[in-house]
This record gives structure tokens, sequence and C-alpha cells, in this order.
């Protein structure tokens, strides 16, 4: 069973580090950092990834390159895009396979249109589709 507590209690830490960061008061390196701490935190106590950094999503936070967009999407919807013929063969997406290599250095799985197209791109070439 899931303890939502903790994750919805880091997010709102996550709240007060962005703002931190936004003020310049601490680094990017620092708040990466302090984020993937209590990421740990959280998971230490089954807390849910989606909830604990909710926050970090919500301020249009890549989870990849940490930039700050207006556009962010998650990187699992991808119906409409298959649908459309948007990714060319890609007609079923295996989400581990997917995003198996970045659970590591992501801090959550909304991206923006640059890194979400880096990782549908390596993910094409993983499956050997055009």
């Amino acid at each position: 069973m899931s303890n939502h507590e903790i994750g919805h209690a880091m997010s709102s830490l996550g709240t007060d580090i962005l703002k931190l960061y936004d003020a310049g008061k601490i680094s990017k390196e620092a708040c990466i950092s302090i984020i993937r701490s209590y990421i740990q935190v959280a998971r230490y106590y089954d807390g849910n990834d989606y909830e604990t950094t909710e926050s970090i999503a919500e301020a249009g936070y890549c989870g990849l390159c940490f930039e700050k967009h207006d556009d962010l999407s998650d990187v699992f919807d991808n119906d409409d895009d298959i649908e459309n013929g948007v990714y060319g063969d890609i007609d079923f997406i295996d989400e581990d396979d997917l995003f198996g290599d970045y659970w590591d250095i992501a801090l959550h799985y909304h991206l923006c249109p640059e890194c979400k197209a880096k990782v549908m791109g390596e993910y094409k070439k993983k499956m050997n589709l055009s």
C-alpha cells in the first residue's frame, strides 16, 4: 500500500526548493541533488514518485534537462501521436523499453518537446524502427 502523505509532503517541499532555485539562492546542481534526496526519502516510506515530483512538473521543469517550459508532456502519453503517425512505424510503446535507460537520471517523466523527441528517437533506434 502506498503512503500518499509522504509523497504530497515531499511535493510541498519541492515547491519551497524551487522558490529558492528560482530566486537564485541555490544552484541548479544543488536543487537537483535535494530533489533526488527527497525522492529517495519518499520511496523509503513507500511514497509514489509521481506524487513526490508533482510540484516540479506543475512548475514546468522538464524531468530530464530541468529547464523551465510551458509545454511539458507525459513521456508515456503517446496514444494520439501513435494514432496520427507522428512516430512513424511505432504502433505500440513498451514503457520499460521507452524510459528504462532514463529512470536513474530523470527527476520525473514530464518532458519538454526536445527531451521527449530525444527519448522517442532513441527508442526508435533501440526497437529498429524507422
